[in-house]
């Protein structure tokens, strides 16, 4: 029987892995792309501990490796919305919008510095490897993440049509529920969690969608309010709805203080 690798060498072992389908992924999946970079983002998140000094610029890089596919990313959201919206109103013509719109695709220089940037993470972490990880680590990581969504979810309470600190919170819920379930094989207990949060960030992320596409429709100019007065009242109305729903769901899974929180984690089933 093959001896159990330390826990740094399995991460190591994920993180790259995630690294190479990435790369494989670009240009034709940009949206995968872009996935798989929030993923490994969320696990070192989870390692900032051990990793000290070399979390910042290993997680700048990544970040700017999503943001050089992000115009792509955008266009294909924006088209695959539109689509979605026409077939709820078609009186709208949500369909003939994105030819309106201007498009904001990187091209083939965003591509090659995505690859670039994740070509060099991957490199350094083959050449450097990952520190001793211990399981203290781990549940010091999930603990942070917690903290970090719940103070993003209370910022947003007050203001449900206020969308940016609602953007905000949708990140941290993004990372928290990576991290959920890349612990899922040590804490069990936490399937049931990340599936909630599944849901509540995929309600967010239509939000977010949405307010998107309305402010590249106001970007067209100070006619875009008045041509597109019905399209931009919809969009305002969904907002809405799903920012409270969103706001509803958290109160189940984010009402503990973070010390109660981690108390109910480590209790027996």
């Amino acid at each position: 029987m093959a001896a159990l690798q330390p826990l740094h060498t399995q991460v190591l072992d994920v993180m790259r892995a995630e690294l190479g389908e990435a790369m494989a992924a670009i240009p034709a999946d940009v949206h995968g792309a872009r996935k798989r970079c929030k993923k490994l983002r969320a696990t070192l998140r989870l390692l900032r501990g051990p990793l000290g000094e070399r979390y910042g610029p290993l997680n700048r890089a990544i970040r700017d490796a999503a943001r050089a596919l992000s115009g792509q990313r955008d266009d294909d959201v924006v088209a695959a919305l539109c689509t979605q919206l026409d077939k709820d109103a078609p009186e709208l013509a949500w369909g003939h919008l994105p030819d309106a719109l201007p498009a904001a695709r990187p091209g083939s220089a965003g591509f090659e510095e995505a690859h670039a940037l994740l070509q060099a993470v991957d490199d350094q972490l083959a050449a450097e490897g990952l520190p001793p990880i211990t399981p203290e680590d781990l549940a010091n990581g999930l603990r942070n993440g917690y903290r970090r969504a719940r103070k993003r979810w209370r910022r947003a309470l007050p203001n449900p049509k206020d969308a940016p600190p609602l953007h905000e919170w949708r990140k941290e819920v993004k990372y928290h529920m990576h991290h959920c379930q890349l612990l899922t094989p040590l804490w069990p207990s936490l399937k049931a969690r990340r599936k909630a949060l599944s849901r509540l960030a995929d309600g967010l992320g239509d939000h977010h969608d949405r307010y998107m596409l309305e402010q590249r429709i106001k970007a067209l100019g100070t006619h875009a309010d008045a041509e597109h007065a019905h399209r931009l009242d919809q969009l305002a109305r969904e907002q809405e709805w799903l920012a409270k729903r969103a706001l509803r769901q958290a109160e189940a899974l984010f009402a503990l203080s973070p010390g109660a929180w981690w108390h109910r984690q480590t209790q027996p089933a």
